[in-house]
């Protein structure tokens, strides 16, 4: 076994103490998501699902111009020791997210003119599951950069069984969709103030370093530029399939995606873990180890992709009979899996060595691709015009990504050697 994280270049002991705590909350996230699966997927109507997860979707994808770049640099400057910058960093998030509140209240104000209140109020309450809430969520960049994971999976893993408790509470007292919006947005923005506070609340301001708050404001907004275009991107699919299919399309659709989905964040928050330890290492330390920590991730990516070939059919039929339909389209999303975790390190190397051209090129061709692909496939051929579309722009994404890798590293290497 040593001589296989030899091979790979892995810092075995930190992986696996960071990858424990992660997977430990991906667990329980998995728990709780489940149960809130089972509970929509039992008790809701399939229009009424379909309805409540496309206005979850516009919300979040009219929520573009949030700060999101903020999250990377926080964690970036944290692991670098820098921990004055948080409470710049929330300000700064508070007032940009301004901008994207302006446009969802817009949203809402047209919905309301053109008589349709439901969408109206919903968008209206949304703006604080949104723009408001993702301010308070660099609490898990600060966690991140402190490589404090123990920490961060007990506050997220609470944050995710209290939810869950709730949420299926109240789709067994209602199927009101106003209600479950209401309580979606509460779960998204209390939790995350409460634990903002008890974990960066009392980080001193009284000696910011200008120079590295100046450099957080300036990585934030270069990563929110390179991201706007992909917050869309994220959620076209969904919007696209409800215009042209309707809600019932989309509720088969959303629980076909809930399981790759879930897969994914866990690749993410893998993910997480090495970017601190990427922070800390010149371009030419990571240059020397990347192709082997490549190869690993491909090894990460097919194994989650066979295992939940796996076990999918046996939790759709256990727990979601009302939707066996969603099983094959799930399995054949799931094959997006394999390059995803190519795709995420890939992400935190750039983001590490602050290679802010590196990400704008990526960010931009990977997401223009996606929303063409999605829109091309999923008017065509509706759901499984999507689930194409998934593979076709994951697969995309990977090669692209090493594609600009490897002529940036070269790039900035011959720089640094005629500095």
């Amino acid at each position: 076994m040593q001589s296989f994280w030899r091979f790979f270049k892995l810092d075995a002991p930190y992986l696996m103490s960071g990858g424990a705590w992660t997977s430990l909350s991906f667990l329980v996230s998995a728990l709780a998501s489940l149960t809130t699966m089972v509970a929509f997927g039992n008790l809701l109507p399939r229009d009424t699902f379909g309805t409540y997860n496309y206005l979850l979707s516009l919300g979040a994808s009219l929520s573009f111009l949030t700060l999101s770049g903020a999250s990377p640099a926080v964690m970036r400057a944290v692991a670098r020791g820098y921990e004055s910058v948080i409470p710049a960093a929330l300000r700064m998030q508070l007032k940009y997210n301004a901008g994207a509140m302006a446009i969802i209240l817009m949203a809402s104000l047209y919905y309301g003119y053109m008589g349709n209140s439901l969408f109206a109020i919903s968008l209206a309450i949304l703006v604080l599951a949104y723009p408001v809430a993702e301010s308070f969520h660099i609490y898990k960049s600060v966690l991140t950069g402190r490589k404090r994971f123990d920490t961060l999976t007990k506050a997220t893993s609470a944050v995710s069984l209290i939810g869950a408790v709730i949420t299926v509470v109240t789709l067994i007292l209602t199927d009101n969709i106003l209600i479950l919006i209401a309580i979606y947005t509460a779960m998204s923005l209390i939790p995350n103030i409460i634990i903002y506070r008890r974990v960066a609340g009392n980080v001193e301001e009284s000696g910011p370093d200008n120079e590295q708050v100046k450099e957080m404001r300036r990585t934030s907004f270069h990563f929110t530029g390179a991201g706007i275009i992909g917050i869309i991107a994220s959620y076209i699919d969904k919007i696209i399939l409800f215009q042209v299919a309707g809600p019932v399309a989309l509720a088969v659709y959303g629980f076909a995606l809930a399981g790759p989905e879930r897969f994914k964040s866990l690749i993410k928050n893998w993910g997480s873990i090495a970017l601190p330890r990427l922070a800390q290492k010149s371009l030419g330390q990571v240059r020397q180890v990347i192709y082997k920590h490549i190869a690993f991730s491909l090894l990460v990516g097919i194994s989650l992709t066979i295992i939940y070939w796996l076990i999918a059919p046996i939790l759709f039929k256990l727990f979601l009979p009302l939707y066996l339909d969603s099983i094959l389209y799930s399995q054949v999303m799931a094959i997006s899996l394999i390059t995803v975790p190519i795709s995420v390190y890939i992400g935190s190397v750039f983001a590490s060595q602050n290679m802010l051209r590196a990400t704008y090129t990526l960010n931009f061709g990977n997401h223009i691709a996606r929303i063409a692909l999605f829109v091309v496939c999923g008017y065509l051929w509706q759901i499984w015009g999507l689930v194409a579309a998934s593979i076709i722009s994951s697969l995309i994404n990977a090669i692209y990504g090493l594609a600009i890798w490897e002529v940036e590293a070269r790039r900035l290497l011959k720089i640094q050697q005629h500095e």
